[in-house]
């Protein structure tokens, strides 16, 4: 057991701060290795101007809970620097506002990224069951799960996620897309035989289909030149049903893009004045049936297959 366990409460505040140094050493690491240049200290006034278009320096000193002049030479610094401008107010001058320049919001715009990752990071940080709450015991098993965890690694893996989602289009099929929805659904089929039900149609005739008898909906997830999901819905206009089948490169595909895929379809179905939405998902996908669960789909049946069951799905609109 190290001295810092083995002394207990009498290195409380000792721990705390070295918690909080290894969190500022790796967001400074972060920082640097993302090619921006910007203090802890800093965070603060970014912060409070990315919610405000301009604040007060009284404002500032209350939320950060700190003297007139504390929060006076904080700011005093960032104007040094060129990322703010300190401006009197018309109607009382005593009041001094704070006001992002072109700098300071170019900065902005490089921060706001690693904010985003980081929260996130910190958010999905897993944890161990039983915790007690007692706040000793919650600091060690915290101490202990950030020297666990490369936080540097974590956030730069989740900047390059969040990279990788906003290349990614949503586009209703189109004839320039048809090459790759066919590459897409050889190798779904290739990988997975027996998980693709009932009707083809909707591959074998995709044009046809969807611009004639305008009987399914058909969006694709597009990276580049690459379709790497599909979600197609084959509409019954009497019952005003819908059945969904969803194919995806599992390399590429997230819980996130499938999401996105299952919100805008649902969308466009909703338009069509469709009433239930059913799918057939392999019993063994567990994330996509929690998506499917999160998106309010519930189990009718489950039906089992020549190698595999399938969860039979249904979902109201409405």
């Amino acid at each position: 057991m190290s001295l810092y366990k083995k002394t207990g409460t009498l290195l409380f505040g000792t721990r705390l701060k070295r918690l909080s140094d290894k969190f500022f050493n790796d967001l400074s690491i972060i920082y640097a290795d993302q090619g921006i240049r910007f203090e802890a200290s800093w965070f603060p006034v970014f912060y409070l101007l990315s919610r405000h278009k301009e604040v007060t320096i009284s404002k500032v000193a209350g939320e950060l809970e700190i003297t007139h002049p504390g929060a006076s030479q904080i700011v005093t610094a960032l104007k040094k620097k060129g990322f703010v401008n300190i401006q009197q107010n018309k109607e009382d001058k005593r009041v001094k506002k704070v006001i992002l320049t072109n700098a300071g919001k170019e900065k902005l715009s490089e921060i706001k990224p690693v904010w985003r990752a980081l929260l996130e990071t910190m958010h999905e940080l897993p944890r161990s069951e039983g915790a007690s709450s007692k706040a000793l015991e919650l600091l060690e098993e915290l101490e202990d799960e950030m020297d666990r965890v490369d936080l540097v690694d974590l956030v730069e893996k989740k900047l390059q996620f969040n990279r990788f989602l906003e290349k990614i289009e949503i586009v209703p099929y189109a004839e320039a897309y048809h090459e790759g929805l066919m590459a897409l659904a050889l190798n779904w089929i290739a990988e997975n035989p027996d998980t693709i039900q009932g009707n083809m149609d909707w591959i074998n005739q995709t044009h046809k289909l969807v611009y004639e008898s305008q009987t399914h909906v058909i969006l694709l997830a597009v990276l580049g030149d690459r379709t790497i999901a599909a979600c197609a819905a084959a509409i019954d206009a009497p019952t005003q049903t819908a059945r969904l089948t969803l194919i995806f490169e599992k390399e590429q595909i997230s819980d996130q893009i499938i999401q996105i895929l299952l919100d805008k379809t649902s969308l466009e179905l909703e338009k069509k004045g469709i009433t239930e939405i059913t799918a057939s998902v392999e019993t063994a996908s567990s994330n996509i049936l929690k998506l499917y669960q999160k998106n309010n789909f519930k189990l009718k049946e489950i039906e089992e297959g020549a190698t595999v069951s399938f969860a039979q799905l249904y979902k109201i609109m409405g």
